[in-house]
Parts: C-alpha cells; sequence; structure tokens
C-alpha cells in the first residue's frame, strides 16, 4: 500500500523525507540548503547515497570523494562517514540496510 510520510526538518540546512520502508531495507529523500553537513557519524546500516542534483563531499573511513549528479557512494556498516553540500542546494536519495530504527521512529508520520 502506497504512504506519503511528512518531511522533515532536521537541522537548518537539511530536510528528510523518508520514502519507503520494511525492516530490511529503508529508502529517504534528503535536501540540502547552503554548505551544510550531515556531520561524521556512524551506525550499524550499510548506506548508499547517489546524488540527485548538487555536488557533495563524501567522506567514507579513509576515503574523500566529490559526488555529482547520478553518482553514489557506498557505506559499510560501522564505518565513520559525513556528506557536506558543496553547491547552495542539493538533494540525495539515502538507502540503508537494514533500515534505520532511529529514523523510523522519529520521522515517518503520514501526511
Amino acid at each position: 500500500m502506497k504512504k506519503q510520510y511528512k518531511k522533515y526538518k532536521i537541522h537548518d540546512g537539511v530536510t528528510l523525507q523518508v520514502i519507503s520502508y520494511t525492516d530490511e531495507m529503508m529508502v529517504a529523500k534528503l535536501w540540502f540548503v547552503g554548505k551544510d553537513a550531515r556531520g561524521t557519524h556512524h551506525h550499524i546500516n550499510q548506506e548508499i547515497d547517489t546524488v540527485l542534483s548538487g555536488k557533495f563531499e563524501a567522506v567514507n573511513g579513509d576515503e574523500k570523494v566529490i559526488l555529482t549528479t547520478g553518482e553514489s557512494v557506498h557505506i559499510y556498516n560501522d564505518n565513520p562517514h559525513s556528506l557536506e553540500c558543496l553547491t547552495p542546494t542539493g538533494e540525495i536519495i539515502a538507502c540503508w540496510t537494514p533500515a534505520r530504527k532511529d529514523i523510523i521512529e522519529k520521522y515517518t508520520e503520514e501526511e
């Protein structure tokens, strides 16, 4: 069944909207405004971030890479990582496996 989840302003420069999830996987869209970073963090989930628009610097453990439209980065579980928008605006699709329970608990109210 199709569900539409609300958009949430995570902080000044990042808005998140869950697209869909199961216990095994999750997909969300993130909008960035300004040179905002999600901060270095890690979690038990594997993650793939794909750039829809804009230019981003992805730090994935010891690796640093610039990503533009259509490019992706794969982050293994428990690997320290961050993503910074280098353009005035940008959009990504993020996928996690297993699903991010912390995000589900806070950001999945239906519209």
